[in-house]
């Protein structure tokens, strides 16, 4: 029997810890100690990563992994994912007999308990799995002040990403190469650096791909709607989905079938063969100068020796036609794919923008947020020290007054006529630039490091990111890369295929370095 040090929990996957408890080589008991030791040496101590803002106490936790080990023993198995921990971006309310409170990293929320669990959260403890913790945001996702960190709130502080010695840097650009991502940065990182196999992000755009990208991980946010969000604080109904983060596509196919409460498994048989994919320009579609700096030969790490990009000066030998993006169109291709390249994407900022110039995001998420978010979040709390957005503002002018968007919340006048337009027009705009390629490709592929999240949110296609590898953006540091790809409405079926598939083709993904120096 495998005890809490035999398990390496940076690469052990949730496939691989099934397998083990079916065996009787494992208990659920022994892996919730293995990940909580992890927990203790690297959340606030060790590398001080801050991934998660609150854990369920040790006690619980035992006494829930020995009795669904007791469930195993004697042929009860609830589903696939029986005896499995997760841990959820700090936005689900979780029952204050869990001891944990909900916070959406926010102080004034830090002793607020929910009167249940949502009921996603209790639909996956019912099927088995192990709520070991909450983790840490971008506070309200982003919607406080104007310039937040990605990865930092006030309650959680500021997280880190795993795979960089040394952390965040100092003045770092919005998402330059030291940076987390966020929202759902404490989710992402809590994967990767072995706080649990499996967690559950939330994204508008790009709050799950973003840190799951910079993290390394096969991360899938589910088509708008396709997923129960009750008791989940978030933005609008027309853009806020959530998704789940793994090691693994088959890790990640097992919880996003659970996310989705799908009654069967997803198929990933099949590989590349028939599969018709689209890729864009790299040239178009790559993040801005002002989002993240491209030092030295960096951008051609990521998308290989191209006609449009030659080689720099400063680049390495090894970075070639067959490096990066460039190769996984040769590759994909080789196995059975029809690829289209260079698609005729428009990479439009005006995306989000009314023909006013006004941003549809805050206009909807504004009034949605005022209206109807902010009420129902603070209807589901039965403690809490405010108790509505008035409260919560004046809270934060006594103890943490920067708060700029919050106050501008507050002032909201927009009229329902208006933001009916703008959600219709969002819509439009997302779904007639990517239909006419959908109609002839199952998905359409781009860097990760790049706007593609905003098609998928304004159209409300599931969107996924896998690893391809390491980029060394500094003498000292790297961080993982990879690409991410967009299907039609509830074709995360497809998605789920095509990662697989790549995952078979490509090499392991990588483990931080600084973890295992340690």
């Amino acid at each position: 029997m495998l005890q809490a040090k035999d398990i390496d929990v940076l690469t052990l996957t949730a496939t691989q810890a099934e397998e083990l408890l079916d065996s009787k080589q494992l208990t659920s008991a022994t892996l919730v100690e293995a990940y909580l030791a992890q927990i203790e040496k690297n959340n606030h101590n060790g590398l001080h990563l801050n991934s998660l803002i609150s854990i369920t106490a040790k006690d619980i936790l035992l006494n829930t992994a020995r009795h669904l080990d007791h469930e195993r023993e004697t042929g009860h198995k609830r589903g696939p994912l029986h005896g499995i921990p997760f841990i959820v971006k700090d936005v689900f309310v979780t029952d204050r007999s869990l001891g944990m409170p909900t916070t959406c990293g926010a102080a004034a929320f830090a002793t607020s308990m929910g009167k249940r669990n949502a009921p996603l959260i209790q639909h996956l403890l019912d099927q088995g799995m192990i709520l070991l913790g909450k983790a840490n945001l971008t506070e309200f996702c982003g919607l406080k002040f104007k310039g937040m960190t990605p990865g930092w709130s006030t309650v959680g502080g500021q997280t880190q990403n795993p795979y960089v010695f040394g952390g965040l840097e100092e003045n770092e650009k919005l998402i330059g190469h030291s940076s987390a991502g966020g929202s759902s940065s404490g989710s992402a990182v809590g994967v990767a650096a072995g706080f649990a196999p499996l967690s559950i992000g939330t994204e508008c755009c790009g709050s799950l791909i973003t840190p799951a990208n910079r993290a390394g991980m096969y991360a899938l946010k589910c088509s708008l709607g396709s997923v129960d969000v009750e008791a989940c604080f978030g933005y609008t109904d027309c853009l806020d989905c959530i998704g789940g983060m793994a090691k693994s596509a088959q890790d990640l196919a097992t919880f996003i079938a659970a996310l989705l409460q799908r009654g069967e498994a997803f198929d990933l048989g099949g590989g590349m063969e028939g599969m018709r994919v689209a890729f864009t320009d790299v040239m178009v579609w790559r993040l801005p100068e002002d989002f993240c700096g491209w030092p030295g030969d960096t951008r051609e790490q990521l998308v290989g020796v191209t006609q449009g990009w030659p080689r720099h000066e400063t680049m390495s030998a090894d970075v070639t036609q067959e490096a990066g993006y460039a190769s996984i169109q040769d590759m994909i291709k080789a196995h059975g794919a029809e690829i289209e390249t260079d698609i005729d994407l428009s990479n439009a900022p005006t995306l989000f923008q009314s023909d006013e110039g006004k941003s549809y995001f805050y206009e909807i998420a504004f009034y949605q947020l005022r209206n109807k978010y902010f009420p129902t979040f603070f209807d589901e709390l039965a403690e809490s020290e405010v108790h509505s957005l008035p409260e919560l503002i004046e809270w934060n002018k006594k103890h943490s007054p920067k708060q700029d968007e919050l106050e501008d919340l507050l002032a909201n006048t927009r009229k329902p006529e208006d933001i009916d337009k703008y959600i219709n027009d969002m819509r439009e705009r997302g779904r007639d630039g990517l239909d006419r390629h959908l109609e002839r490709n199952d998905i359409v592929v781009a860097l990760a490091d790049s706007p593609l999240v905003q098609y998928s949110a304004t159209a409300g296609y599931p969107i996924a990111c896998l690893p391809l590898g390491i980029v060394k953006y500094s003498e000292t540091n790297e961080r993982p890369y990879g690409i991410c790809m967009i299907a039609g409405k509830g074709r995360e079926d497809i998605l789920l295929r095509f990662m697989a598939a790549c995952e078979s083709l490509l090499p392991p993904r990588p483990v931080p370095k600084p973890l295992l120096q340690q």
